[in-house]
């Protein structure tokens, strides 16, 4: 459909003046909510601060924008039909005192206790999600989506009256059929007999639950954000809804109304299905067709809702890497765990070893979030970018040995080469195979990278818009482990990269923007390895006044 087009994609394919004019009339320029977010709301967002004695210092720094607000179905909805919003506003006050925004989202892992009278439950937890000591609701049943929708009808119309609604970024789009994300039941489960039924319980719509009682039940919800909110608000949409859903709301996507978010972040795609989340944010918010909104899955050491999860890497290199992929894919809002912010502050974590000793690993988180926060939301838009840049790497299977992914599960399809933003690698193959983790573990740049044998290159082509924005002198950053020193080439111009085998290096030298905007062929940055192999990272050309320590 050409309206789900970019405008600069739809010029390279010749359609610009179709796709521009169908866009312009669905959306214009000025009544973009999500363009104007973009703008003013792009960055990193503090998660799971609650009552954290030094949340707000970790607002305060540079490159944070907002945080979260989180309430729980059951706490707003006290008695049937009688709601209390009072935290969100003490929230939202809070947050327009700090000049700062957030997202809200009402969660389903404690729902209204009247519903247990009301609608059919089982007394087991169907999910880890599930915190109702009665169990767990028959979300399929009426009564309870109609209790759920009654719900976000009255807190739509308590924020459209609240004083400090401006500082809210957007919605999370939550179903709360079991907790909150989650709707899997056993098969013995599916049918109304085997679930409890209470004396008052309506046996009208008490049916079998099926695959499309499922989808006409997530419908049914999105089209109610969509009623509800969307026109006022920006609502972020689970990435994984059906192409048809996504079909269905095409037009208020484009209007950046209805944007994309998940909770899934991490350094590569855990499994070949999830990679289809990923590809949403990179076909739909990287295009800047609409924006996104992304939290881990948990954080640098894998802790999440009680868990570990496996990491094949340190936590340096995790956290630095999901962040890149973050930006790869085009998410403008970065959810970001208290945990490892925390951590960037304090130097404290319960869990750090001897991998990610304290002396450097706080600084390594702190340096990634300087760095990435210049970047964030800038991704379609090559005149604002402070840069552009390719990070090596080749990852065919996801590494992370999860329990819950099948072997054949971990084989992956589309992300699995370099994390690139206006520039990616030229030609064909260059004779570079895929190596990581690799160097110090207390370094953050090595949990990917690329081996390139003596002689051979890697050749980088920039985006032609950010290449024609660049005035005054730019900056070539190259991040390079190796035995023998390696060059770089920018047109005629050579550059010798100093060798350093122990430790990742990062080399920067000054060049004019014209030296670049002359360099012909398909690639303006070449760096060739010299005597021995060459192991890189990185390749970022910077605007002259982004210069970054190290």
């Amino acid at each position: 459909m050409a309206v789900a087009m970019s405008r600069r994609t739809a010029k390279r394919s010749g359609g610009w003046v179709l796709v521009s004019l169908l866009t312009a009339a669905l959306a214009p320029a000025a009544e973009r909510t999500g363009d104007r977010l973009q703008s003013e709301a792009r960055g990193f967002y503090l998660l799971w601060s609650q009552e954290k004695s030094d949340a707000e210092q970790i607002l305060g720094l540079p490159f944070m924008t907002g945080g979260q607000i989180v309430m729980q179905w059951g706490e707003v909805e006290p008695a049937r039909g009688r709601y209390d919003f009072s935290a969100i506003d003490a929230a939202l006050a809070r947050f327009a005192k700090l000049d700062k925004w957030t997202t809200l989202q009402v969660n389903g892992n404690l729902k209204p206790a009247w519903l247990f009278d009301a609608v059919p439950h089982v007394k087991e937890k169907l999910s880890e999600q599930v915190r109702d000591t009665a169990g767990t609701l028959m979300f399929w049943h009426p009564v309870f989506q109609d209790a759920y929708l009654a719900m976000l009808g009255a807190l739509a119309q308590h924020l459209q009256a609240s004083p400090h609604r401006a500082r809210l970024l957007g919605l999370r789009l939550n179903f709360n059929a079991i907790g909150t994300e989650h709707f899997a039941v056993p098969p013995e489960l599916r049918e109304p007999g085997g679930w409890i039924w209470p004396a008052g319980a309506k046996r009208e719509g008490g049916a079998a639950l099926s695959p499309a009682v499922q989808e006409a039940y997530i419908d049914r919800v999105v089209a109610a954000y969509d009623r509800l909110f969307a026109d006022w608000a920006t609502v972020f949409v689970r990435n994984n809804i059906s192409d048809e859903l996504r079909a269905k709301y095409a037009d208020k996507f484009a209007r950046g109304r209805l944007a994309f978010f998940h909770t899934s972040s991490e350094a590569e795609p855990r499994s070949a299905g999830l990679e289809r989340q990923y590809g949403a944010f990179y076909d739909f918010c990287r295009s800047g067709q609409t924006v996104g909104y992304a939290e881990p899955w948990a954080s640098a050491w894998g802790e999440h809702g009680g868990m570990i999860d496996v990491r094949w890497c340190s936590p340096a290199q995790w956290n630095y890497w999901t962040m890149l992929l973050n930006l790869h894919c085009g998410v403008s809002f970065i959810g970001e765990y208290y945990v490892n912010l925390h951590y960037a502050v304090s130097g404290q974590h319960g869990r750090d070893t001897a991998a990610n000793p304290r002396a450097d690993g706080p600084r390594e988180f702190m340096a990634a979030y300087e760095w990435g926060g210049r970047y964030v939301g800038r991704h379609n838009r090559p005149a604002e970018s402070p840069g552009a840049w390719v990070a090596f790497r080749e990852n065919p299977r996801a590494k992370a040995d999860n329990p819950k992914v099948l072997a054949k599960g971990r084989t992956l399809q589309r992300f699995t080469g370099d994390y690139t933003w206006l520039a990616a690698r030229a030609g064909g193959s260059d004779g570079s195979i895929g190596v990581g983790p690799v160097g110090p573990p207390e370094q953050r740049y090595g949990a990917f990278a690329r081996k390139y044998p003596p002689g051979r290159s890697a050749r980088v082509r920039l985006d032609p818009e950010f290449v024609h924005s660049l005035n005054g002198d730019t900056v070539v950053r190259v991040i390079t482990l190796g035995a023998a020193a390696a060059t770089l080439k920018v047109g005629a111009a050579e550059f010798q990269i100093d060798a350093s085998p122990q430790r990742w290096r990062v080399s920067e030298f000054h060049l004019p923007a014209a030296r670049l905007q002359a360099a012909s062929g398909e690639a303006q940055v070449e760096v060739r390895a010299g005597e021995r192999d060459l192991i890189l990272h990185l390749v970022e050309v910077q605007r002259g006044d982004g210069r970054l320590s190290p």
